[in-house]
């Protein structure tokens, strides 16, 4: 254990600049992927996708010498067999599956036919589907819904539902085949009424002239007035590549009397501005919608890494616009690459990363988060993890990172009337202190929650080294400077496989005369990884920058010391007094989205409720 007295910067040294302006602070979610050991969901096959059925249970499924399909009832920490419920037969694999779970409780599995050469007239490309009515016990036959041509040239491809309140069940598929002297693709789709085992003629709903709108996933947003449909596009001036585009329409119209998307309708827009992040380049994106009604799109790109297939992920708003807070699920290296990706929302919210690596299935969960949450009980700082310590989760891992470098690390936060304790456990192996360029991680304060564009003199900033040696700068509302902050404690301790550290912080050394429950306080976070001595990759939070204060996450402290075992927070379904009373006994305690205790007669549309006896948190 070490203790690190540093003493005050002089307040005379430390000015305001004038022009360090307030900006508006990000505001959107970003998500937290903990990927350290990804989960495999099938040995074989690729192209998988994944639902929660209305029993909770997980089922996924893939193409792998016909359709399969598997189901978890442990959220995704293990796998049943899978099934085999559309062989390949007649030369004619079966592909590219989708799956939806009806109102009814029907769960379909579509899936794209497509004839090996050589190519003959009696077997073509087509959409076809099969339906259970048990579960997933038993399937039926195959039932038709559409046939395209008998060649590739002019096939068609990638089923995808989407069911409306009406009933109406729809399914989307890119389609050649009215395109038989050109290259080019529309979006199809055909219609059933009857839970799909009748389907209507196909329409088109997309088609820029001379390109190949392609890949198509439809939601339902959460106004439920807008179907949007994310697409890949080649079509976009000066991108020269498929770019990530949403086309759309109202669930009024609902694509009535032939409506569709042109190459120049303001009704198609692109998902990601490729100025903000040059990573957009890239095909097959997946589009779902979080319970808050932000929305998540995900797609897959070679940009800056040769023929390496990276799967990334992005936030964007309530109208399926505006994506940003780029992040990666997968820590791939620089071999491994990852293909035909899909995202599932479980649980309530917990965003699944689905991706085809090295020839299996994997999935990696991920966490939206707008705010980070410290529990209040004070800690003893002495670099270990102990069932006694109260932080924000049961296993201190509110915060999962390394998904980008590789090296994964968990991080969480409690706090008492007299300091801000963090902890973090990072996952390296010969970890060194030493050097140009060491292992260990930034963590950044603000104080008062100011949101500039520079660190201003409420502004804090830490770097801690495996051993726990300890470095301060400040803010000068320019730039940062080497400070000195008082009675800082810190502990670490080093494994052969990672390294602990845990910080007590005075709230007296940043400038407070209190825990501040109820005002902003903002915090970021970065992992360094020693290289080669020279570089040192830094794991960063999405849209974060260690400049800029407005860019950082704020940190809400509750106001209660009932928070301990937390295993992750996650929305609680009962509102009515009914499902309140049978909760009583098991201990709830209910609190606003800022963490202030409130009573179960205000019954808000949403907040955070701990039950202390199962210790889970849910809001």
């Amino acid at each position: 254990m070490k203790r690190h007295f540093l003493h005050t910067l002089l307040l005379a040294a430390v000015c305001l600049n004038s022009s360090a302006a307030t900006v508006s602070r990000y505001s959107g979610t970003r998500i937290f992927w903990d990927s350290r050991q990804p989960v495999t969901v099938f040995d074989g096959g690729g192209y998988a996708r994944m639902i929660e059925l209305q029993d909770e249970r997980l089922m996924a499924c893939c193409e792998s010498g016909g359709i399969k399909v598997s189901i978890s009832t442990s959220k995704g920490r293990t796998w049943q067999s899978p099934t085999l419920i559309a062989p390949n037969a007649n030369n004619t694999p079966n592909c590219v599956p989708d799956l939806v779970q009806l109102a009814d409780g029907t769960i379909l599995v579509a899936y794209n036919p497509r004839p090996s050469q050589p190519y003959t007239s009696d077997r073509r490309f087509g959409i076809r589907l099969r339906r259970s009515t048990d579960l997933g016990r038993t399937w039926s036959e195959e039932i038709f819904v559409y046939d395209a041509d008998s060649t590739f040239e002019n096939g068609c491809w990638e089923p995808s539902f989407l069911e409306l309140p009406s009933g109406e069940l729809q399914l989307y598929f890119a389609d050649e085949s009215p395109y038989t002297t050109s290259g080019e693709q529309q979006i199809s789709l055909c219609r059933s009424f009857d839970g799909g085992l009748t389907w209507t003629a196909p329409q088109r709903i997309s088609f820029r002239s001379g390109y190949r709108d392609g890949m198509p996933v439809p939601v339902l947003l959460s106004d439920q007035r807008n179907i949007v449909v994310a697409i890949e596009d080649n079509g976009w001036s000066g991108i020269g590549d498929f770019l990530p585009t949403t086309v759309r329409t109202t669930l009024s119209n609902n694509w009535r009397n032939n409506s569709y998307v042109s190459g120049a309708s303001t009704q198609r827009d692109q998902s990601i501005d490729y100025n903000y992040c040059p990573t957009a380049k890239g095909g097959a994106p997946y589009l779902r919608v979080l319970p808050g009604g932000e929305t998540v799109l995900s797609h897959q790109s070679t940009f800056g890494d040769g023929d390496n297939m990276k799967m990334y992920v992005y936030v964007g708003n309530k109208q399926a616009k505006a994506f940003k807070a780029m992040s990666r699920p997968f820590y791939q290296g620089t071999t491994k690459g990852c293909w035909w990706n899909s995202l599932a929302v479980i649980d309530t919210g917990i965003v699944v990363a689905v991706g085809g690596m090295d020839g299996k299935v994997v999935m990696a969960k991920g966490y939206p988060m707008k705010k980070f949450q410290a529990s209040r009980g004070a800690q003893i700082t002495d670099g270990k993890h102990t069932t006694g310590d109260s932080y924000f989760t049961h296993k201190a891992q509110q915060v999962p990172m390394g998904s980008e470098t590789g090296t994964f690390s968990y991080a969480d936060f409690s706090y008492d009337d007299e300091r801000l304790y963090l902890t973090t456990v990072v996952y390296r192996r010969g970890a060194r202190s030493e050097g140009s360029c060491p292992d260990g991680i930034t963590f950044y304060v603000e104080s008062k929650g100011a949101s500039t564009n520079v660190p201003m003199p409420t502004a804090y900033r830490f770097g801690i080294l495996p051993d726990g040696t300890l470095s301060a700068s400040r803010g000068n509302g320019r730039e940062w400077a080497t400070a000195e902050v008082p009675d800082v404690l810190v502990a670490s301790s080093i494994s052969s496989a990672s390294y602990r550290i845990e910080m007590a912080l005075p709230w007296t050394a940043i400038g407070l005369d209190a825990a501040p429950i109820d005002e902003k306080l903002s915090v970021n976070l970065e992992v360094n990884t020693s290289a080669d001595g020279t570089t040192q990759p830094v794991e960063r939070i999405a849209d974060t920058d260690p400049e800029k204060p407005s860019t950082w996450m704020l940190l809400n402290l509750i106001p209660s010391e009932d928070t301990t075992g937390i295993d992750r927070l996650t929305p609680f379904r009962g509102n009515t007094d009914e499902e309140l009373s049978l909760k009583e006994d098991g201990g709830f305690f209910r609190f606003d989205l800022q963490g202030r205790p409130i009573s179960h007669q205000q019954k808000p549309l949403q907040g955070i409720f701990i039950e202390r006896g199962k210790k889970v948190a849910r809001h």
